[in-house]
């Protein structure tokens, strides 16, 4: 297919990566230039501008920061999404607001697919990270040669396009809760005198450590957060999910707590670091 992706960030590289290796003709647009250069060595197309790189795009993907970003580039002034190819189908993989994703459901007519994905950047690029789909079926399936490429761990949740943004900031929140909790408890073994890696083996080997914490546990020791999911990413998210949830008449306590960590991660000279630099809230002094 012929497939424009809108973000080089970590994830949008990847997901560019994995369509150009399989053979789909690909146009690339970043708001900073250089972050594709690796990609136009290998065939694609880098645009000037988001317009350029949709002209003539089957496909349409954006992977970007937050939803003013998203909005920005598709519903700004050139308003890209009621402009799409006859036929083409836009697909946002970021990170965003269900109201976003219905926003521009309606603007782009039956051709819109939310589709957050689940995993890091390394997972995109093995073909192992989780892609959550909602929208129209129809859209779902004109697509499904790039969903193909990419992984095949492919959730379509159905046509109610909030879905698969709520159930991503559902992920999310639970991510980021339990990285919290054991942020606090590398911190507290480490405050009472307990060896580190004894410590590191009962928790690589403990149920009670959710599977996909566990790439995330040396940092917490180590204190080396060279990660790619900031902390100010990671409030970005709960501030959603804690919206959502209030927007439902529901207060999550836990969740504005964990919210107001973040937060006050992000606030610091650790707001590009990875997640796990929350740790460094509550690290011995």
């Amino acid at each position: 297919m012929r497939a424009a992706v809108l973000g080089m960030g970590k994830m949008g590289h990847e997901v560019a990566a994995r369509l150009l290796a399989a053979g789909h003709e690909l146009s690339v647009w970043n708001r900073s230039g250089g972050k594709a250069d690796d990609l136009v060595a290998a065939g694609a197309k880098e645009a000037e501008s988001p317009a350029a790189a949709v002209a003539g795009a089957e496909a349409v993907i954006t992977s970007l920061a937050d939803d003013s970003a998203v909005l920005a580039v598709m519903a700004g002034e050139d308003d890209l999404v009621r402009r799409l190819e006859p036929g083409a189908v836009y697909l946002d993989m970021s990170t965003v607001a269900p109201e976003t994703s219905r926003s521009l459901s309606e603007k782009a007519a039956g051709r819109f697919l939310a589709s957050p994905i689940l995993g890091a950047p390394s997972a995109v690029s093995a073909g192992k990270a989780t892609y959550l789909v909602s929208g129209p079926q129809a859209a779902y399936e004109k697509v499904a040669p790039l969903y193909e490429t990419l992984s095949e761990q492919v959730r379509y949740l159905g046509e109610e396009i909030e879905a698969a943004p709520q159930l991503k900031l559902l992920a999310n929140t639970l991510l980021l809760s339990g990285l919290a909790a054991l942020a606090e408890v590398v911190s507290a073994a480490q405050a009472v005198g307990f060896d580190d890696e004894a410590m590191r083996s009962f928790l690589e080997s403990s149920p009670l450590v959710a599977r996909g914490l566990l790439n995330r546990l040396e940092p917490l020791f180590s204190g080396q957060h060279a990660g790619w999911f900031t902390t100010a990413l990671g409030a970005k998210d709960l501030r959603l999910a804690d919206e959502m949830a209030k927007k439902a008449r529901l207060v999550l306590p836990l969740l504005e707590l964990v919210k107001d960590r973040y937060e006050e991660a992000a606030a610091t000279s650790y707001g590009e670091a990875d997640l796990t630099a929350i740790v460094e809230l509550t690290r011995p002094k």
